[in-house]
């Protein structure tokens, strides 16, 4: 930063000024029925904000409540397309609607975005953003926790940037639940009601309960002020309110049209505004400070976002967090006009140890470096120091086992610091996790800014240790080959390895192909006799290399057969970089095919080099052939095991060899691809050893076109044949020996030309005919039936279809 450099004296934003700004609303001072008018914008400082910063229509703040009125005057500028998602409305709601049928959304949309400095009305706390109505409860305020999920999901996926719930249940749904961590995922910030059980009341099981979403920790929940800044009478005060906002006689929009709760049929004089009272009046206060704050810095997180908002808030009630108040009643000047610091850590762990000794002290030697944008104080104020804590084996905190370790000194910005301080072991036996997590004093917790607390696995009195102390630093096997790496591993825990009985010690390994585990169960290699504390043996440590060629890490790891992996123990495993090349390699050169009919075959000549390692063989248990696989334009496949090709000899590395592989054309006519693939059988495709297939197009025509001889015929009752000459008119080639063959046939017709034989004898085509090409054929008639008088001769494509291409021929019958 500019302020730092060492030749500057001092450097500071040069900011824009502006009048200072109050919106023309006509009911932004004072109201009918309110002296106050919009009393809270003033009291957060939101008109104080707007001098810096007004909604921006690229925000967009999602209300899931009842809908929206649409037709709404201060509305309609800022509403986009929503949803409704109602599946079982009350009986006294009209089924189906998507406008606001209760009153309570419309006026929760108001708080938000209703237009600002528009002369009618009032103004939303980020006027200017865009508001999208999605319907979840139906006009009598209530509705389905599924539906509210859906909703969400729908919100989110449709640009929602914040998510505002004026709605709750007792219930902690986790389908809800895994609804609100998406749009944690999604960086969008959800606001929600705290309740409005601070008062008991028929709508109260308990006073203060929790309800949901308020209680996820994800969501930003909010209690309701009055006008004085005192908590509301009946705001929830319970430990998940985050922040609190004025809720208390709050004026916002209202429908324009009769609702379940307006008064509009007995008054339609009614004003288009109302003042109601509610955490659900507080709650879309906050998503509108939320929206002016990305509205301002939209590169912020979601979690900064909500951070600043707490971090910036008015702290009322008792010094700190409490229940009223949660950090304090917003205020929306300071949250756009606070800085934001970069919390940054980076953790050197490795010399703190693995195994320790129960309910002991231990000295721990931490490094840190400050990623952070400000520089770390050894001294309070805001003093940084390392927070130490245990998690037992089921991950629940270890109770009254915590402290801190203190800076040696300040830190800057990018500088490291040593932190050696003791740390005390937890009493109980087994893995527990030490978690480190820097700490800024009064301020906030590195973690919860977004820099990850360190964690290390450490196994309390297991007495189990292992040193690997000799191996090669990486391998090169052949894919799917088995081999053995050399192991030299010394016993640096308490207790002896047995080689024998019914859980002995064993080396053995993982297959990881990134951080993915690609095979956890590896070869084993048995000790010849038991390992003593302090003992070092060499294994001769046998594996199995992974099919597919690829860089891939070997975890080298011991394991107590029927008990535990010792990395599960804490026991660091030895990893080995492993370059696993393929012994199967091949190049392709393949003809091209011609166009076939629908259900045509074709015989591809294929030139196939062996470009690996290994000798493939052309019989035995796994020999290699070639084969095609069939796919669409998609690329989705359609035919995967296609006809193998058999080598007549085995192929030597480096050897070529010409063939051919075969190809049905599917049923339906279109465009395709062919994938000249080679396989050994039993073990894998070459294309899943990483070796690429050769593709060639594959057009499947359904030209059918055909000359056929026309004219009287002269036919034998004894010997009922023709010869005929038949020329191929089309683009596609006929085709023979395949499931769909193409023949010749008779229809024979009388006088009158109905049919009296359809299907005749099939004569089959002696050989393949391409296009343009033409064929003696001496068809056979089949039987004359009586009262014949003519015969179509026409081919046919077995199963599929006639060609049509033959027409009637008058017949002489002849002895």
């Amino acid at each position: 930063m500019l302020a730092r450099h060492a030749a500057v004296e001092f450097a500071e934003p040069d900011r824009t000024v502006r009048l200072a700004f109050e919106p023309d609303d006509e009911f932004y001072g004072e109201h009918p029925d309110l002296d106050e008018g919009q009393w809270g914008i003033a009291k957060a400082k939101v008109d104080d904000a707007w001098d810096t910063v007004r909604g921006a229509a690229s925000v967009t703040v999602a209300i899931l409540d009842t809908g929206a009125d649409p037709t709404h005057p201060d509305l309609v500028g800022a509403l986009v397309r929503g949803n409704t998602f109602v599946t079982d409305p009350d009986d006294e709601c009209v089924p189906g609607t998507t406008r606001d049928d209760n009153s309570h959304g419309t006026h929760v949309a108001g708080v938000v975005g209703a237009s600002g400095d528009n002369g009618i009305g009032i103004a939303g706390v980020a006027f200017g953003v865009k508001v999208m109505p999605v319907k979840v409860l139906d006009c009598t305020g209530q509705g389905n926790l599924s539906d509210v999920a859906r909703g969400l999901v729908w919100a989110i996926d449709n640009g929602a940037r914040i998510v505002n719930l004026s709605l709750g249940s007792t219930s902690d749904s986790p389908t809800l639940r895994t609804a609100i961590e998406y749009a944690a995922d999604k960086n969008v910030i959800v606001v929600t009601a705290s309740g409005n059980c601070g008062t008991t009341g028929d709508k109260c099981l308990s006073l203060n309960q929790t309800e949901y979403p308020a209680g996820y920790t994800e969501v930003l929940a909010v209690s309701a002020t009055d006008t004085d800044d005192t908590v509301a009478f009946f705001s929830t005060r319970n430990e998940t309110v985050d922040v609190a906002a004025p809720g208390r006689r709050i004026l916002s929009t209202t429908p324009t049209y009769a609702t379940f709760l307006s008064e509009r049929e007995t008054n339609p004089a009614s004003l288009d505004y109302a003042v109601f009272s509610g955490t659900s009046q507080a709650a879309p206060f906050v998503a509108g400070v939320a929206a002016l704050v990305w509205s301002a810095e939209p590169s912020l997180t979601a979690e900064a976002v909500m951070a600043r908002i707490r971090t910036t808030a008015d702290d009322l009630g008792t010094k700190g967090r409490d229940d009223s108040f949660g950090a304090g009643r917003v205020n929306a000047l300071r949250a756009i006009t606070t800085s934001e610091e970069d919390y940054g850590v980076q953790y050197d762990i490795s010399a703190l140890p693995t195994a320790a000794t129960p309910a002991r002290a231990f000295t721990a030697t931490v490094v840190v470096t400050n990623k952070s944008s400000f520089d770390w104080r050894r001294a309070n104020p805001s003093a940084v120091r390392l927070e130490w804590s245990w998690l037992d084996p089921a991950g629940v905190a270890v109770p009254g086992l915590a402290s801190s370790i203190s800076l040696p000194a300040d830190v800057k910005v990018g500088a490291s610091a040593t932190l050696v301080g003791p740390i005390t072991t937890p009493a109980q036996a087994g893995p527990h996790t030490l978690r480190l997590d820097l700490v800024r004093d009064g301020v906030t917790a590195f973690s919860l800014r977004g820099a990850p607390a360190a964690t290390l696995t450490v196994v309390i009195g297991s007495g189990i240790g292992a040193t690997y102390e000799a191996a090669p630093a990486d391998i090169s096997l052949d894919a799917g080959s088995a081999g053995s790496i050399e192991v030299v591993v010394r016993n640096s825990g308490t207790v002896a390895w047995a080689a024998a009985g019914e859980n002995p010690v064993r080396l053995a390994s993982h297959w990881l192909e990134g951080t993915a585990v690609l095979t956890w169960e590896g070869l084993r290699a048995s000790f010849a006799k038991d390992v003593a504390p302090g003992e070092r043996v060499t294994v001769a440590l046998p594996v199995m290399a992974p099919a597919k060629a690829g860089t891939y890490t070997l975890r080298v790891d011991l394991v107590q057969e029927g008990i535990t992996w010792y990395a599960d123990l804490g026991v660091k495993p030895l990893d080995i970089k492993a370059s696993v090349r393929s012994g199967y390699v091949a190049t392709y050169a393949v003809g091209t095919p011609p166009i076939l009919l629908p259900g045509g075959r074709a015989s591809i000549p294929v030139k196939v080099k062996n470009t690996g390692t290994a000798t493939w063989a052309a019989a035995g248990s796994n020999p290699v052939r070639l084969a095609a696989h069939l796919v669409d334009r998609t690329g989705a496949v359609l035919v995967w095991d296609g006809e193998r090709t058999l080598l007549a000899a085995d192929v030597a590395p480096g050897a070529t060899v010409d063939t051919a592989v075969v190809v049905d054309a599917p049923p339906a006519a279109g465009s395709y691809r062919v994938r000249v693939d080679a396989v050994r059988e039993g073990v894998a495709w070459f294309s899943g050893l990483g070796v690429a297939p050769c593709e060639v197009d594959l057009l499947v025509s359904a030209d059918y076109r055909a000359e056929l001889p026309t004219g009287p015929l002269a036919v034998s009752a004894a010997d009922p044949a023709v010869e005929v000459l038949v020329k191929n008119l089309g683009v596609a080639t006929w085709t023979v020996a395949i499931a769909s063959p193409i023949a010749l046939s008779a229809h024979w017709h009388d006088a009158a030309g109905n049919v009296l034989v359809w299907d005749g004898p099939r004569t089959p085509l002696a050989a393949p005919v391409a296009p343009g090409g033409a064929i003696t054929v001496k068809v056979a008639l089949g039987p004359v039936p009586e009262g014949a008088a003519s015969v179509t001769i026409d081919l046919v494509s077995e199963g599929l279809r006639w060609f049509g291409a033959g027409l009637p021929r008058p017949v002489t019958l002849g002895p």
